[in-house]
């Protein structure tokens, strides 16, 4: 028998040595760990046995038909170790091999098999879509575990990002009576009851109310190649989410053309080529997302359930429109949260500080901090802070500075 892991689960290695189902090969132990494939063992005749397997690699995805591609092994990377962003799965090689915007990329070794269709549509995969739909950098509502997801996805409650949203993003939902049954129904599933479902449920009115920046709508998408940065210079094109949702009508229009030869450069995306940190592989990526309808109905469904700002809206609104950075105590400061903050949520409170000079706002307390908020249940962090001799300060001093 193989013995599993083993190098024969790259698919080139098995045509190399001609290994299918069924067949006995010779085993090596490869650095001390894994079971390597040598070779095949031919009967004494030099046949080989009967009734093989083909491990011919399908062409289209068994769940969802879509083309398959040979993909990277984990995340594409950057040389030098730096993690290639907006991969919400293994990207397709081939894409950077021809993309000279990737000159400094590299593939890590081994071959993978994928599917090479939206996630969100390929029913195997779509629960990733969803928890990345959900995280702190895109929509970031809490309570929502992948086991949790998974069992809303099994009862048929939720498909889209935008479901939760319309079952609860307004204030009057939970006590309608089709709000009160979806509740009702994430009660009984297993692992959830009444008091999670709820958390999620206010967790879910709580960021319906507050908003979220374009960047976060942006990333909360799973576009591939489009990570937290690059959803930040797309936002920052765009302005607003009625003029990025324009245009990705004008190109599913493009792409529907007969006449369309889908060039990039000639799509309503090719003016983003020139800026810089939006390569050509992002460009792909976004106009192959305009052209599922399905993708494209979900954008504008979500943006319909609740409130998209512009980047800088939300820090705006919590302090009046000021922005006056010149008086400000977090001037050019490093400010790490711990806790909660009454009335806001982190990311609403990381907005207001950069709004008003903050150099950055890291989840990690180190040498290089300058100012700790410290909320309800605030854990470790402002105790480390006060080792290192950093100031830290109550959530509710916090509100009352930004106020001021």
């Amino acid at each position: 028998k193989i013995l599993l892991p083993s190098n024969n689960m790259n698919s080139s290695t098995t045509d190399e040595r001609k290994v299918n189902m069924g067949v006995e090969v010779l085993v090596s132990r490869a650095g001390d760990v894994i079971p390597q494939v040598m070779k095949r063992i031919f009967d004494d005749d030099g046949s080989s046995a009967d009734g093989v397997i083909s491990l011919e690699p399908p062409v289209t995805c068994p769940a969802c038909g879509s083309p398959t591609t040979f993909g990277f092994v984990g995340t594409p990377t950057r040389k030098k170790g730096k993690k290639m962003e907006g991969a919400v799965e293994g990207d397709i090689k081939e894409t950077l091999a021809n993309d000279e915007s990737n000159d400094d990329m590299e593939a890590e070794s081994g071959q993978v098999l994928r599917c090479s269709g939206p996630q969100l549509l390929c029913q195997p995969r779509a629960l990733n879509a969803m928890a990345y739909s959900y995280s702190r950098a895109g929509l970031d509502v809490k309570g929502l575990s992948k086991s949790k997801l998974q069992g809303l996805m099994d009862a048929n409650i939720i498909r889209y990002p935008a479901d939760l949203f319309v079952a609860f993003g307004d204030s009057n939902a939970e006590n309608s009576s089709v709000g009160q049954e979806i509740l009702s129904k994430i009660a009984d599933l297993p692992g959830w009851g009444e008091i999670s479902s709820q958390n999620v449920a206010d967790s879910i009115r709580t960021v319906s109310a507050e908003g979220v920046t374009l960047s976060r709508f942006i990333y909360s998408l799973g576009i591939p190649f489009i990570g937290t940065h690059a959803s930040q210079l797309l936002a920052s094109q765009y302005g607003n989410v009625t003029r990025f949702l324009d245009t990705l009508d004008e190109a599913s229009e493009y792409v529907n053309d007969a006449s369309s030869d889908d060039s990039v450069d000639d799509s309503p995306f090719g003016t983003l080529s020139e800026v810089k940190g939006i390569g050509p592989a992002a460009l792909s990526a976004l106009l192959s997302f305009s052209k599922e309808e399905v993708l494209v109905k979900a954008a504008k469904d979500l943006a319909k359930a609740l409130k998209v700002h512009k980047e800088n809206q939300v820090a705006d609104e919590s302090i009046d429109g000021r922005n006056d950075t010149d008086s400000s105590p977090f001037e050019g400061l490093t400010v790490v949260f711990t806790g909660a903050v009454p009335g806001m949520s982190r990311t609403a409170a990381q907005a207001v500080v950069k709004q008003l000079g903050a150099k950055a706002t890291p989840n990690t307390v180190s040498k290089s901090t300058g100012l700790v908020v410290e909320g309800e249940k605030g854990g470790k962090k402002a105790n480390q802070a006060r080792d290192l001799g950093i100031r830290v300060i109550a959530a509710d001093d916090f509100l009352q500075i930004i106020s001021s």
